[in-house]
């Protein structure tokens, strides 16, 4: 796999989860992170997936990214759900759960050997879902940390700022 092709492939992925933004009513501020944050993930990922890194790990490290870039580029250690979901959708396993609700179909209505391939294959694809989304899972939650980390400073400020709202004000 070469540049152009991550490259390529990058901008396809953002494409897609702009799209995927604008069709769950992300406020506008929200786009340009989510297209950001899909380009920085797919390149992540497909980039070390080149240099040999495992999928799963690749995709560890690109759901971090996607965290890490849209928080810095929103300035804020609150990234907004439909920002993470929608920059992440072109990482998850969808071929995987495709073929696993495929799989899933064919046990229902096969018999012998065919049922023994159809339940292999079933198991296989959902332990392919499984460790993608927990790998997703586990780069948003270092990303976050490491946010909160980042921005310490604004919530001390929020704190204290949340705090005066709290003392009751007579005029």
């Amino acid at each position: 796999m070469n540049l152009e092709t991550i490259l390529l492939d990058g901008l396809w992925s953002a494409l897609f989860a702009t799209a995927m933004s604008i069709r769950n009513s992300t406020p506008f501020k929200y786009i340009i992170p989510t297209f950001i944050s899909s380009v920085i993930a797919v390149l992540t990922r497909d980039s070390l997936e080149h240099y040999g890194l495992s999928t799963n790990w690749s995709t560890l490290f690109a759901a971090f990214m996607i965290v890490i870039s849209a928080g810095l580029f929103i300035r804020s250690q609150r990234v907004p759900p439909v920002v993470l979901v929608c920059a992440v959708l072109p990482l998850w396993a969808s071929v995987s759960m495709f073929s696993m609700l495929n799989d899933l179909r064919k046990v229902s209505l096969l018999s012998g050997d065919e049922l023994s391939k159809a339940a292999t294959d079933l198991t296989a694809n959902t332990a392919i879902v499984f460790v993608i989304t927990v790998s997703i899972a586990l780069g948003f939650a270092a990303g976050l940390s490491l946010l909160k980390l980042i921005f310490r400073r604004e919530s001390i400020e929020d704190s204290i700022i949340d705090a005066k709202e709290d003392v009751p004000f007579e005029v």
